[in-house]
Protein backbone atom coordinates (compact mmCIF):
# COMPACT_ATOMS: atom_id res chain seq x y z
CA UNK A 1 0.00 0.00 0.00
CA UNK A 2 2.79 2.39 0.95
CA UNK A 3 4.63 1.51 -2.31
CA UNK A 4 1.52 2.29 -4.36
CA UNK A 5 1.10 5.60 -2.57
CA UNK A 6 4.73 6.59 -3.33
CA UNK A 7 4.33 5.69 -6.99
CA UNK A 8 1.11 7.72 -7.14
CA UNK A 9 2.86 10.72 -5.52
CA UNK A 10 5.74 10.51 -8.02
CA UNK A 11 3.26 10.30 -10.90
CA UNK A 12 1.38 13.35 -9.58
CA UNK A 13 4.65 15.29 -9.24
CA UNK A 14 5.65 14.44 -12.82
CA UNK A 15 2.23 15.45 -14.14
CA UNK A 16 2.42 18.71 -12.18
CA UNK A 17 5.84 19.56 -13.62
CA UNK A 18 4.71 18.73 -17.16
CA UNK A 19 1.56 20.82 -16.80
CA UNK A 20 3.65 23.84 -15.72
CA UNK A 21 5.60 23.81 -18.97
CA UNK A 22 4.75 27.08 -20.74
CA UNK A 23 6.71 26.30 -23.88
CA UNK A 24 4.61 26.51 -27.01
CA UNK A 25 4.53 23.65 -29.43
CA UNK A 26 5.83 24.18 -32.97
CA UNK A 27 2.24 23.99 -34.21
CA UNK A 28 1.16 26.70 -31.77
CA UNK A 29 4.08 28.89 -32.86
CA UNK A 30 3.06 28.45 -36.53
CA UNK A 31 -0.56 29.38 -35.71
CA UNK A 32 0.52 32.47 -33.75
CA UNK A 33 2.86 33.49 -36.55
CA UNK A 34 0.15 33.13 -39.22
CA UNK A 35 -2.26 35.24 -37.14
CA UNK A 36 0.40 37.91 -36.54
CA UNK A 37 1.39 38.11 -40.22
CA UNK A 38 -2.23 38.10 -41.44
CA UNK A 39 -3.18 40.82 -38.92
CA UNK A 40 -0.13 42.91 -39.89
CA UNK A 41 -0.82 42.55 -43.63
CA UNK A 42 -4.43 43.65 -43.06
CA UNK A 43 -3.46 46.59 -40.81
CA UNK A 44 -0.91 47.85 -43.34
CA UNK A 45 -3.19 47.31 -46.34
CA UNK A 46 -0.61 45.12 -48.09
CA UNK A 47 -1.59 43.19 -51.19
CA UNK A 48 -0.14 39.67 -51.36
CA UNK A 49 0.45 38.44 -54.91
CA UNK A 50 1.22 34.89 -55.97
CA UNK A 51 3.79 35.53 -58.71
CA UNK A 52 6.79 37.77 -59.00
CA UNK A 53 5.84 40.61 -61.39
CA UNK A 54 7.04 39.90 -64.94
CA UNK A 55 8.39 43.44 -65.26
CA UNK A 56 9.99 43.30 -61.78
CA UNK A 57 8.07 46.36 -60.62
CA UNK A 58 6.11 46.20 -57.35
CA UNK A 59 3.44 48.55 -56.08
CA UNK A 60 4.33 50.24 -52.80
CA UNK A 61 2.14 47.84 -50.82
CA UNK A 62 2.53 44.75 -53.02
CA UNK A 63 4.37 41.71 -51.67
CA UNK A 64 4.96 38.40 -53.38
CA UNK A 65 4.81 35.37 -51.11
CA UNK A 66 7.58 33.03 -52.22
CA UNK A 67 7.58 29.23 -51.85
CA UNK A 68 9.87 29.52 -48.79
CA UNK A 69 7.23 31.60 -46.99
CA UNK A 70 9.22 34.82 -47.44
CA UNK A 71 7.20 37.93 -48.33
CA UNK A 72 9.15 40.25 -50.67
CA UNK A 73 8.62 43.77 -51.98
CA UNK A 74 11.36 45.18 -54.21
CA UNK A 75 11.72 48.95 -53.75
CA UNK A 76 14.89 49.32 -55.85
CA UNK A 77 16.46 46.36 -57.68
CA UNK A 78 19.93 47.95 -57.57
CA UNK A 79 22.50 48.56 -60.26
CA UNK A 80 22.17 45.26 -62.12
CA UNK A 81 25.21 43.52 -60.57
CA UNK A 82 24.04 40.19 -59.15
CA UNK A 83 25.78 38.40 -56.29
CA UNK A 84 27.82 35.27 -56.85
CA UNK A 85 28.60 32.66 -54.24
CA UNK A 86 31.00 34.25 -51.74
CA UNK A 87 30.30 37.89 -52.69
CA UNK A 88 30.89 40.08 -49.61
CA UNK A 89 27.70 41.91 -48.67
CA UNK A 90 27.12 44.79 -46.26
CA UNK A 91 23.54 44.97 -45.04
CA UNK A 92 21.61 47.56 -43.09
CA UNK A 93 18.01 47.06 -42.04
CA UNK A 94 15.16 48.52 -40.04
CA UNK A 95 11.89 47.02 -38.92
CA UNK A 96 10.11 45.32 -36.06
CA UNK A 97 9.28 41.98 -34.50
CA UNK A 98 5.64 41.22 -35.29
CA UNK A 99 4.72 39.34 -32.12
CA UNK A 100 6.24 42.07 -29.94
CA UNK A 101 5.11 45.45 -31.29
CA UNK A 102 7.47 47.29 -28.96
CA UNK A 103 10.61 45.58 -30.35
CA UNK A 104 11.87 47.63 -33.28
CA UNK A 105 15.32 48.33 -34.70
CA UNK A 106 17.00 50.76 -37.06
CA UNK A 107 20.38 49.91 -38.57
CA UNK A 108 20.33 53.20 -40.53
CA UNK A 109 20.41 55.34 -37.37
CA UNK A 110 23.97 56.53 -36.66
CA UNK A 111 23.05 56.92 -32.99
CA UNK A 112 22.34 53.18 -32.73
CA UNK A 113 25.05 51.99 -30.35
CA UNK A 114 23.40 48.81 -29.14
CA UNK A 115 24.09 46.76 -32.26
CA UNK A 116 26.97 47.17 -34.71
CA UNK A 117 25.79 47.85 -38.25
CA UNK A 118 26.27 47.13 -41.08
CA UNK A 119 25.94 43.38 -40.92
CA UNK A 120 28.59 41.65 -43.04
CA UNK A 121 28.18 38.28 -44.71
CA UNK A 122 29.18 36.32 -47.76
CA UNK A 123 26.41 35.46 -50.21
CA UNK A 124 25.46 31.77 -50.01
CA UNK A 125 27.09 31.23 -46.61
CA UNK A 126 24.81 31.33 -43.56
CA UNK A 127 27.25 33.11 -41.30
CA UNK A 128 27.64 36.76 -40.35
CA UNK A 129 30.77 38.24 -38.84
CA UNK A 130 29.30 40.62 -36.25
CA UNK A 131 27.01 40.84 -33.25
CA UNK A 132 23.79 41.33 -35.25
CA UNK A 133 23.91 37.79 -36.55
CA UNK A 134 22.11 35.96 -33.75
CA UNK A 135 19.20 38.34 -33.67
CA UNK A 136 18.83 39.12 -37.37
CA UNK A 137 20.98 37.17 -39.80
CA UNK A 138 19.00 34.47 -41.58
CA UNK A 139 18.29 32.51 -44.71
CA UNK A 140 15.35 34.86 -45.27
CA UNK A 141 17.53 37.98 -45.26
CA UNK A 142 19.98 36.39 -47.66
CA UNK A 143 17.31 34.99 -49.99
CA UNK A 144 16.07 38.47 -50.88
CA UNK A 145 19.32 38.76 -52.88
CA UNK A 146 18.09 36.10 -55.31
CA UNK A 147 15.88 38.79 -56.87
CA UNK A 148 18.00 41.95 -56.62
CA UNK A 149 21.59 43.12 -56.84
CA UNK A 150 24.15 45.60 -55.54
CA UNK A 151 22.74 48.79 -53.94
CA UNK A 152 19.22 47.35 -53.82
CA UNK A 153 16.46 48.03 -51.30
CA UNK A 154 13.71 45.59 -50.36
CA UNK A 155 10.99 45.12 -47.76
CA UNK A 156 10.60 41.66 -46.24
CA UNK A 157 8.38 39.70 -43.90
CA UNK A 158 10.45 36.75 -42.70
CA UNK A 159 8.67 33.86 -40.97
CA UNK A 160 10.59 32.24 -38.15
CA UNK A 161 11.23 28.97 -40.01
CA UNK A 162 13.62 30.80 -42.40
CA UNK A 163 14.56 33.39 -39.82
CA UNK A 164 17.46 33.95 -37.46
CA UNK A 165 18.30 31.76 -34.49
CA UNK A 166 16.44 34.27 -32.31
CA UNK A 167 13.35 34.06 -34.51
CA UNK A 168 13.41 30.26 -34.53
CA UNK A 169 13.80 29.97 -30.77
CA UNK A 170 10.98 32.44 -30.07
CA UNK A 171 8.70 31.75 -33.06
CA UNK A 172 8.76 35.42 -34.07
CA UNK A 173 8.24 36.70 -37.61
CA UNK A 174 10.07 39.94 -38.39
CA UNK A 175 8.95 42.73 -40.72
CA UNK A 176 11.80 44.61 -42.39
CA UNK A 177 10.51 47.95 -43.69
CA UNK A 178 13.89 48.57 -45.32
CA UNK A 179 16.81 46.29 -46.16
CA UNK A 180 19.73 47.66 -48.16
CA UNK A 181 22.33 45.36 -49.73
CA UNK A 182 25.71 46.85 -50.71
CA UNK A 183 28.39 44.69 -52.33
CA UNK A 184 31.83 45.23 -50.86
CA UNK A 185 34.38 46.06 -53.50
Amino acid sequence: MKKSFNILMILCAVLFVLSCNNNKSYTDMLKDEKKAIDRFVDEQGFEIIENYPANGVFGEKQFVKLSTGLYLNVVDSGNGNRPEYGTSILLRASGRVLLHDTVSFNGFDPMNTIITWPMEFKYGILYSSNDVSGFFFSEGLMSGLSYVGDSSIVKLIIPFKIGSSYQQSEGNPIYYDKVRYIFEK
